[in-house]
């Protein structure tokens, strides 16, 4: 990858994303497609590449606008990396595909995040004392439940353990750090964050009455990096279900109540132009 000294206008070069097999059991309708999770990897492995001083655990504005899709055939999908401006202290960058119709080709996003200039948070907070604490009448549903019938991903991207459990005010969840060839180096695994979104899911699926899946979110914060093969606890909080898209507040802990991760403005919406309805066992009587 070549390096670049210095951002004036947007830069694309092409990009190689190795599609290991694991990748296969993130599935919608029927067709395993790459999940936002490891995009998030990808743009901060180029902007890591690019430019040393920009923190990769800093990321704001994210936007997910169109699922990119891999064949079982595919062992490298081949995209582009867009590098934007650094404005204000930040670095943006996309992850694009080309498409053709006719003599005509246009340029279709999929990932898109930007990241901070700046240093990491100058504190780390101290442990919660009520991490687990979830107010309101609750519901509780088995893992096995979740991903037979609300979130029917493969084994690989089974990350909610034990139980799930639901109330008007958010969602408790036991998350695990998941296997395979996942890169949790750079920013940690990308699936404990992948699960509590699942946790997400199943709570608009209950209360929202829609199967709602990750559009984009405003900032992530993390202040140490999860780890595969590891368990995490995830707390849901629903900030504005009034409207389309759903908007919720996520944050990942240890076992121990240690603020891993958080990320704020989750946005969330119904991506299947209502092909997908919830299970009438799942949804609240309100």
């Amino acid at each position: 990858m070549e390096i670049i000294s210095g951002v004036k206008k947007k830069e694309r070069y092409p990009l190689e994303i190795k599609t290991y097999s694991y990748l296969q059991d993130h599935c919608f309708e029927g067709q395993a497609i790459f999940p936002a999770v490891e995009a998030l990897i990808i743009l901060a492995g180029v902007a890591a590449a690019n430019f040393s001083q920009i923190n990769v655990c800093l990321q704001r504005q994210a936007r997910f606008p169109r699922f990119l899709s891999i064949d079982p055939q595919e062992q490298v999908k081949k995209v582009f990396a867009d590098i934007g401006e650094i404005t204000e202290g930040s670095l943006s960058v996309a992850i694009a595909t080309k498409a053709k119709s006719g003599t005509i080709s246009r340029m279709m996003e999929h990932a898109y995040v930007e990241f901070a200039d700046s240093q990491a948070p100058g504190f780390l907070p101290a442990p919660s004392a009520d991490f687990m604490h979830l107010g309101g009448k609750r519901f509780t549903l088995s893992a096995a439940a979740i991903y037979r019938e609300l979130v029917p991903f493969g084994k690989a991207y089974q990350n909610i353990v034990g139980e799930l459990s639901l109330s008007p005010q958010g969602a408790i969840a036991n998350l695990y750090g998941g296997e395979g060839e996942a890169n949790d180096d750079l920013i940690g695994s990308p699936f404990p964050l992948d699960a509590a979104l699942h946790a997400a899911c199943s709570w608009g699926q209950r209360y929202a009455g829609i199967v709602a899946f990750p559009v984009g979110f405003t900032e992530r914060i993390i202040y140490r990096k999860t780890k595969k093969r590891s368990n995490y606890i995830g707390r849901i909080i629903p900030v504005n279900i009034s409207r389309v898209p759903l908007i919720f507040d996520a944050s990942i802990y240890d076992l121990d109540g240690i603020l891993y991760e958080s990320i704020s403005g989750i946005k969330m919406r119904d991506v299947s132009q209502g092909r997908l309805r919830p299970p009438d066992w799942i949804k609240a009587d309100l």
